[in-house]
C-alpha cells in the first residue's frame, strides 16, 4: 500500500510537470507580430501603437520575426536590407506560470515580459511600456521562405523603372487649384495629413498610404515662396520619394525613388504655423501613382 501510494505521488507529480512543460514549450518556435490585431486592440485601450506616426517603422516590426529557442529569444529583422544584420539572441527565463490563465511570466534581459496563449496565436506584453503585440505562429517551413518573399519586395523599391518617355513633363504645367487626390498603387489617395520639418514632405491619408518627398539639404524655413520641378530624365534630382502602402490586411510596404519620376511643387507663405502648397507628383510604379491639388500643411 505504501508503495502503491508513493508511485500515485510520482505519476502525479509527472504530470504536473509533462503540463508545465507543455505550456512553457508553446512558447518554443517562431512569432510573426499580427499589426492589424495589435492595432485593434491599441485602438480599443485608447492608446497609440508604436510607429502610428512612421509606416515605415511599422512596416519593419510587420517584417520581424520572433524565434523562442532553448531559453533564447532572436529578433529576426527584416531581410535584404541594412538591417538583416540584426542583434544576438538573448536569454530568456520563465518566472511564474499560469496555467488556468494559459500565460507565462518571462524574464527576458532583465526586464518582465507576460506571454498569453490562445491556439496558435499569443499576446506579448511588456511590463514597463505597457500595452500588448498580438502574433501569429509561424511554421519552420515558412520561415525558411521568407527570405526570398521578402528580399523580393524589399527589390520592389529599386526595381527597374518604367521608361522615363513613358512619363509626361510636368515640371511647367500649372497645378488645379483643389484639394489634391490621387492613387496609390492604384487605390484612392486624398490627403487627410500634410506635415512640413526640416527635409521632408509627408502626404497621408489614413494610417498607412502616404508619400513623404525628401528635399536634401533644405531647411524648412527655406520653402516659403519655393516652386521644386524635377523632370522624368533627370539624373540628380535632390530629392527622394517614398510610397507606403496596403499589401495585405495586416500588413504594408513601402518602396523608394530618387530619380524616374515627374514632379511640380509649390510653396506659398508660412502662416500661424502652416503652409499651403500645391504638388503634382507622378511614380514610375507599373501602377501609375500620383498625387495632383493644393495641401495645407503643418510645419514641425
Amino acid at each position: 500500500m505504501k508503495m502503491h501510494l508513493i508511485t500515485l505521488i510520482v505519476a502525479a507529480s509527472a504530470v504536473v510537470h509533462a503540463h508545465a512543460g507543455d505550456l512553457a514549450s508553446q512558447l518554443e518556435g517562431y512569432w510573426k507580430p499580427d499589426l492589424e490585431k495589435t492595432g485593434a486592440l491599441a485602438k480599443k485601450a485608447g492608446r497609440n501603437e508604436v510607429g502610428d506616426d512612421d509606416p515605415m517603422a511599422q512596416a519593419l516590426v510587420g517584417r520581424m520575426v520572433f524565434e523562442f529557442q532553448n531559453g533564447k529569444v532572436t529578433v529576426h529583422p527584416p531581410l535584404g536590407g541594412k538591417f538583416e544584420e540584426g542583434s544576438p539572441p538573448l536569454d530568456y527565463k520563465v518566472i511564474a506560470e499560469d496555467k488556468a490563465a494559459k500565460a507565462l511570466t518571462l524574464r527576458i534581459d532583465g526586464k518582465e515580459t507576460k506571454i498569453r496563449f490562445d491556439k496558435e496565436q499569443m499576446a506579448m506584453s511588456d511590463k514597463k511600456e505597457g500595452g500588448w503585440m498580438i502574433l501569429n505562429r509561424m511554421s519552420k517551413e515558412d520561415f525558411a521562405k521568407r527570405k526570398p518573399a521578402l528580399a523580393e519586395m524589399l527589390k520592389e523599391g529599386s526595381a527597374a523603372a518604367p521608361a522615363a518617355e513613358k512619363l509626361e513633363d510636368i515640371s511647367d504645367q500649372p497645378i488645379p487649384d483643389k484639394p489634391a487626390t490621387g492613387k496609390v498603387r492604384g487605390k484612392d489617395f486624398k490627403i487627410e495629413m500634410a506635415k512640413l520639418e526640416d527635409g521632408s514632405l509627408v502626404l497621408r491619408q489614413g494610417e498607412v498610404e502616404e508619400f513623404e518627398i525628401t528635399f536634401r539639404g533644405e531647411k524648412v524655413g527655406n520653402y516659403a515662396g519655393k516652386t521644386f520641378t524635377v523632370k522624368p530624365d533627370q539624373q540628380n534630382t535632390g530629392f527622394g520619394i517614398e510610397l507606403a502602402f496596403s499589401r495585405e490586411p495586416g500588413s504594408f510596404s513601402t518602396s523608394t525613388t530618387n530619380r524616374g519620376f515627374a514632379m511640380r511643387l509649390e510653396f506659398g507663405t508660412a502662416k500661424k504655423g502652416k503652409i499651403p502648397g500645391k504638388i503634382h507628383l507622378r511614380l514610375p510604379d507599373a501602377a501609375g501613382s500620383f498625387v495632383v491639388g493644393t495641401f495645407l500643411a503643418e510645419i514641425k
